[in-house]
């Protein structure tokens, strides 16, 4: 790999890259995405605005980071990643200096669909695609470590922020964030190889059929049956996910269950997400990716199900709990995992951008559809039913592009 000279050769080693990579997704995680809606109810009450008018800023930026996603993985794939992910953070930094003045809806909306073009350019996808150009056939290992990391985001990110709320306020809490970016941002152009650095082959690239040599890796990608399996299989992903996300506390609440079990149930889910991730390092020799994905798409529909059935009993909840983290955290591997083998190895960051524009488009829309749903049918049980249909559904793909990919 080329470096910068022996004083900066340190910074171009693969785990460094990959430590520091890391350590900006922890932050940039706990901070930019988990802390949202610790800084609904003091907005609320300071401004007026109601919640589902600011959860309509948050719906706008994952749309809008959906939509970006297929342009940022194709200049990390040409080795703009530094230029990419350092931007993002910087810009980042600025949005939430200036979400701290905030006055207006509109500037609200317009601040978060900037953060949402953040997200796309800083988070896990274009990550995972500068981790591949880095470790090449070894890109499996160093994706777990990152998303091991990861998944410490918001165990780090929501108790720290809900700390500044509540010491200084929330517009000082956001200038501390800003501040924290930043440094994600420094790190960012110090770590991340520019184009200078050639990538490290994943496998021998598969060769070209006739009359094919010249197309893109997108458009071949688009012609292979399996990245429409997993397209199904993590857009209906995103979109549960999503609605789980936003409305499992008023889901419990309407049962009745105590506040103090809703919040342990809650703060459960995190660490089951880490929990799944080390388990899985322990065991990657042991599994494949196909077995892997059998896994998550047999415990997501269970726990979806189980849910349903109406229980309110603490330990019932931390079966569910348990069940949902582990999967939810495995499936984020996963999707690293997928596009390589599935698909094959070129232009993996385009086409992982293509299969994250529509998860994160149904991630926008799953606490919509949701709210929509609990009002035509008065309840959160049909919803649970219809989000288990859907992880079916998504099940269905997954199996169908292993078993085309195959095949191929």
């Amino acid at each position: 790999m080329a470096t910068d000279g022996a004083g900066g050769a340190w910074r171009k080693r693969p785990s460094t890259i990959l430590w520091m990579l890391s350590l900006g997704q922890l932050v940039t995680w706990g901070i930019v995405y988990y802390t949202f809606p610790l800084f609904v109810v003091p907005m609320t009450e300071e401004l007026g605005w109601s919640r589902s008018a600011m959860f309509g800023a948050l719906s706008a930026g994952l749309l809008t980071a959906g939509l970006c996603s297929i342009a940022v993985g194709a200049w990390i794939d040409r080795g703009h990643g530094r230029l990419l992910m350092t931007g993002g953070s910087l810009l980042a930094a600025l949005l939430l200096f200036l979400w701290s003045r905030v006055e207006s809806l509109p500037v609200f909306y317009a601040l978060w669909i900037g953060l949402g073009a953040c997200q796309a350019v800083t988070l896990y996808e274009p990550a995972f695609a500068v981790i591949t150009r880095v470790y090449g056939p070894r890109y499996k290992q160093a994706i777990l470590l990152m998303t091991f990391l990861g998944g410490l985001a918001s165990t780090f990110g929501i108790p720290f922020t809900q700390f500044l709320v509540e010491r200084i306020g929330w517009r000082p809490a956001l200038d501390v964030l800003a501040v924290i970016v930043l440094g994600v941002a420094l790190m960012h152009w110090l770590f991340v190889p520019g184009p200078e650095v050639e990538a490290v082959p994943i496998a021998a690239a598969r060769p070209p059929a006739d009359g094919v040599a010249t197309r893109s890796p997108l458009a071949m990608a688009i012609r292979v049956p399996a990245f429409w399996g997993l397209v199904v299989a993590f857009a209906g992903y995103g979109l549960a996910f999503s609605a789980m996300s936003f409305h499992l506390i008023p889901l419990l609440d309407d049962r009745g269950v105590p506040t103090g079990v809703v919040m342990a149930i809650i703060a459960l889910i995190g660490p089951m997400q880490v929990v799944g991730r080390v388990l899985l390092m322990v065991g990657q020799r042991h599994i494949t990716t196909i077995q892997l994905g059998a896994l998550i798409y047999f415990a997501f529909p269970l726990a979806m199900a189980f849910l349903a059935t109406g229980i309110t009993d603490v330990y019932p909840l931390i079966l569910f709990a348990v069940v949902y983290g582990v999967a939810n955290g495995l499936v984020t591997i996963l999707r690293g995992m997928a596009v390589p083998e599935f698909i094959g190895p070129e232009g993996y960051g385009v086409v992982s951008g293509a299969l994250t524009m529509p998860t994160n488009v149904m991630r926008a829309a799953g606490p919509v559809l949701a709210s929509l749903a609990w009002g035509a049918f008065g309840g959160y049980t049909p919803v649970l039913w219809g989000l288990a249909f859907i992880m079916l559904v998504a099940a269905i793909g997954f199996a169908a592009a292993a078993f085309l990919s195959k095949r191929a």
